[in-house]
């Protein structure tokens, strides 16, 4: 039995304060209670087939299966895409040969910050910032479910390096997240109860009565928050396209990041989203590094073509507009949509449930417990490194992938 330190790949804080008791390849956390950590680190691994029509069979005819479908595709969609830096770039070569599309998990949310990132500009704000510097913080409808310990690291630190005194935390939603239940006795904060179409107006009165200066504005939670935005030196917000009204989540994108340009004309503000589940944000980057565009690009054309509402996973399999569908997910046991007129291929970890669904199942490790790898932290601004710690023989997703497409070849 051993400890050691270890970076959590669970989620897109990449937490690297967490230490570990290893004991006969299971492992326990010593100093972090962090939900998503132990259950994820409880999995068990029954068996690590690969499985072709529901049925065991070895790695290698699954992967010749695989390239088979590839190679008599008419229209291949890469999507789920929960993998690490070298697991896109894998996924990337084949896609770009191969003239197939790409999307994720998490494309419904990002794409809608994307849209507004490139309609309104920005002014993006970093963890350490939040930590360290924030004043002011001001969070719209973020449960924090998707980065369990955000609350606790950056927004509640026990410490700061400046030694920040006094931090006002404003939670405007529908629901207060459980951590800050569990700890309102030790954390001050405050809460405005508004559902999404409320938000949207709420937002729009703040930005009138900042712009035009209007004394008008009747709503004393308003006025409130005026007061509190004017004395704020160094502020933040955050929010979650996932948790707002689907219908009008992009209208409220929106007003958010137009409210920070507002505020930053005589004061600092600054913004960060939290819709990065399955490490979007990684494969995003990766595909802006190699191609230019983003998720949701296709390559059926010789070159990409992005389009957010086009080359949505949904709708590509709801509408059968695709012969092939490869899910990959290499860090959970994520539900995948399954259209039995397509065929259906998922590379993931070994106790998913659905893996006898598929057409064609293949099994790969963890990145950052099963080997090495680099993820993007959710403000990208570190590249994290990963180190394996598993004593297990899973591949990961770029060493499948690779195999996959010198089969393709080898068949041309």
């Amino acid at each position: 039995m051993k400890n050691i330190n270890f970076t959590c790949p669970f989620c897109s804080l990449l937490c690297d304060d967490v230490q570990l008791e290893i004991k006969k390849n299971s492992f326990k956390p010593i100093n972090s209670g962090c939900s998503l950590l132990v259950s994820s680190l409880k999995k068990k691994i029954n068996d690590q087939f690969s499985r072709v029509n529901g049925k065991k069979t070895n790695i290698s005819e699954a992967i010749t299966e695989l390239s088979l479908m590839i190679k008599e595709s008419k229209s291949t969609l890469f999507t789920g895409m929960a993998t690490d830096i070298k697991g896109t770039k894998a996924a990337l070569n084949i896609i770009d040969k191969y003239k197939c599309i790409v999307d994720h998990f998490s494309g419904d949310s990002y794409s809608k910050n994307l849209k507004s990132m490139q309609e309104t500009g920005g002014f993006f704000l970093t963890l350490s910032e939040l930590k360290n510097r924030a004043d002011t913080i001001i969070i719209f409808q973020s449960t924090g479910e998707e980065l369990p310990r955000l609350f606790e690291k950056y927004i509640f630190p026990k410490k700061t390096i400046n030694n920040l005194k006094k931090r006002k935390v404003i939670f405007i939603g529908t629901k207060v997240p459980k951590f800050f239940y569990k700890n309102k006795k030790i954390i001050n904060f405050e809460f405005i109860k508004l559902d999404s179409i409320n938000l949207l107006n709420f937002l729009s009165s703040i930005r009138n009565s900042i712009n035009f200066e209007t004394k008008e504005a009747k709503d004393k939670r308003i006025l409130y928050l005026l007061d509190i935005l004017k004395k704020t030196n160094y502020g933040s917000i955050l929010w979650n396209a996932s948790e707002f009204q689907n219908d009008i989540s992009d209208v409220i994108i929106n007003e958010i990041n137009l409210l920070i340009q507002d505020l930053n004309k005589f004061t600092r503000f600054s913004g960060l989203s939290l819709s990065a589940s399955d490490h979007v944000l990684t494969v995003n980057e990766v595909l802006l590094w190699q191609t230019g565009f983003p998720i949701r690009t296709s390559f059926a054309n010789g070159f990409p073509t992005h389009d957010t509402n086009q080359f949505s996973t949904k709708k590509l399999i709801d509408n059968k507009e695709i012969d092939l569908v490869v899910w990959i997910n290499s860090f959970n046991e994520k539900s995948i949509v399954i259209n039995k007129k397509i065929k259906n291929v998922l590379i993931g970890i070994p106790s998913h449930p659905q893996k006898n669904n598929v057409d064609i199942f293949i099994p790969v490790g963890t990145p950052g417990l099963d080997h090495n790898s680099h993820l993007l932290r959710v403000d990208k601004v570190v590249s994290m490194p990963l180190k394996k710690i598993r004593n297990i023989s899973l591949p990961s997703v770029d060493q499948i992938l690779n195999k996959v497409k010198e089969g393709v070849t080898d068949d041309n």
